[in-house]
């Protein structure tokens, strides 16, 4: 994998090889520096010391002016075609989901108030013009956009002084770790520009490969990449399940009143863990969408499809499975190798960073539930070959199904204008767009 340097560099190569595309990515910096500006006025509150506001309200109109600027340096304000205009609307989107993400990272929710989020958030995250615009003023071509963007990057430094002056006023109980937030902003960083450098060496290619036939669970996962209303709600929906696992795996024993396996506790917090990141990663897009008709309904029909999907791998698992901790690690096995898989794919497909981000994070954890749970398996003298692969392809079946009906909704939500997919790619090759290819495939 490419380090960060190397990666930015390389995605400023491919967008600076065609004015259009730089129009398309100079709109992208541009719309980040409006939603900052957002963010910035968005954290005034009760909590913000008077007379900080007019800094604050300063530092917001310098975001705005540094939007301004960026789009009037757009060799083309209009897009060529439709396809450019797709792709800039994509990498919008990805850039969107890199800021909300971090203004919802679950350090950063720590904060004990709103005026605490804002000096942590800015801090850190006004990193992130050093890191993206150095290397665009040297990649590009144009001496207009590098003393443009030269200018811009200039105010930055102030940015990040003006935080660290907050900063100092802010009482011990009300910080946290600047190097946690680092972190994780340098991580979100690079997620975005390697998304981004796949959906332009995407659009660079032109040409449509047809799919071999694939699974519903494949599908699931390109569908849910076009439909951010989708994608939030079956986010929400898998940390939902993760509770929901949690209680399943400590049914076994309650029911039967049996004391929980030693791996069982710290296994169950992890689970808890986990419900909490997902469901945290996509809370401001979530409260948009809550306030669109129908959304709602779907993020309830995702829960119940997961909670029916659980209900019923447990209850397979019983029939087979007769002894208590025998049953909770090979149900564990399985539903850790199906998590691995799916977040995996999730992970590869969505344009949004936050969630990338978050399931990055749970995966390392689940590699190692995976590995423990496999261990334990071999040390109780439960290592059965032949029942490990019928657990593996119980679960597939059952996920399979799963995905299927949760397609079906999907598809019918699409009937509802707020929900159709929001990108449509033009072919040359082919006469074809994602929207016609699903609806195509769930009939």
């Amino acid at each position: 994998m490419k380090n960060f340097t190397e990666s930015i560099q390389y995605l400023i190569s491919l967008v600076t090889e065609d004015p259009h595309l730089e129009s398309a990515w100079l709109s992208t910096l541009a719309h980040m520096e409006h939603l900052a500006a957002q963010q910035v006025l968005g954290n005034i509150s009760a909590s913000t010391p008077r007379h900080f506001v007019a800094d604050i309200q300063e530092h917001a109109a310098d975001e705005a002016r540094h939007r301004d600027v960026i789009l009037s340096l757009r060799p083309y304000p209009l897009a060529k075609d439709g396809r450019y205009e797709d792709l800039r609307l994509r990498l919008r989107s990805v850039a969107e989901s890199f800021v909300l993400g971090f203004f919802a990272n679950p350090v950063l929710l720590q904060a004990q108030s709103r005026f605490a989020a804002y000096v942590h958030g800015a801090i850190t995250i006004e990193q992130f013009p050093f890191q993206i615009y150095s290397a665009y003023i040297d990649g590009t071509s144009s001496p207009r956009i590098r003393e443009g963007m030269q200018e811009v990057l200039a105010d930055e430094v102030g940015h990040i002084q003006l935080g660290k002056k907050f900063l100092a006023t802010l009482p011990e109980a009300d910080r946290l770790s600047l190097q946690e937030l680092q972190v994780i902003e340098k991580e979100m960083c690079l997620l975005m520009v390697q998304r981004m450098t796949v959906l332009v060496q995407e659009f660079q290619s032109h040409e449509f490969q047809a799919d071999p036939v694939i699974r519903a669970s494949q599908k699931l996962v390109r569908v849910l990449a076009d439909r951010p209303s989708a994608q939030v709600a079956w986010v929400h929906a898998l940390g939902h399940s993760e509770l929901m696992a949690s209680l399943h795996m400590q049914k076994i024993f309650i029911s039967r009143d049996l004391p929980m396996p030693d791996l069982m506790p710290a296994h169950v917090s992890d689970e808890l863990r986990h419900a909490r990141l997902l469901q945290r990663s996509v809370v401001l897009e979530r409260r948009k969408w809550l306030a669109v008709p129908g959304y709602r309904q779907l993020e309830r029909r995702l829960c119940h499809e997961l909670e029916r999907y659980l209900t019923r791998y447990f209850s397979l698992m019983m029939r087979q499975i007769p002894e208590p901790e025998q049953l909770y690690l090979y149900g564990a096995w399985g539903l850790e190798m199906r998590v691995f898989r799916h977040y995996t794919d999730l992970m590869r497909g969505t344009d949004n960073v936050g969630v990338a981000q978050t399931i990055s994070a749970i995966l390392q954890d689940e590699a190692e539930h995976t590995r423990m749970v496999h261990e334990e398996i071999g040390d109780r003298a439960f290592m059965d070959a032949q029942l490990l692969k019928w657990v593996r392809q119980t679960e597939e079946v059952v996920f399979e199904h799963t995905a299927s009906r949760v397609l079906s909704l999907i598809a019918t939500q699409d009937q509802m204008s707020e929900f159709a997919p929001l990108y449509q790619r033009a072919f040359p090759v082919r006469k074809w767009n994602r929207h016609t290819e699903t609806e195509m495939e769930l009939r």
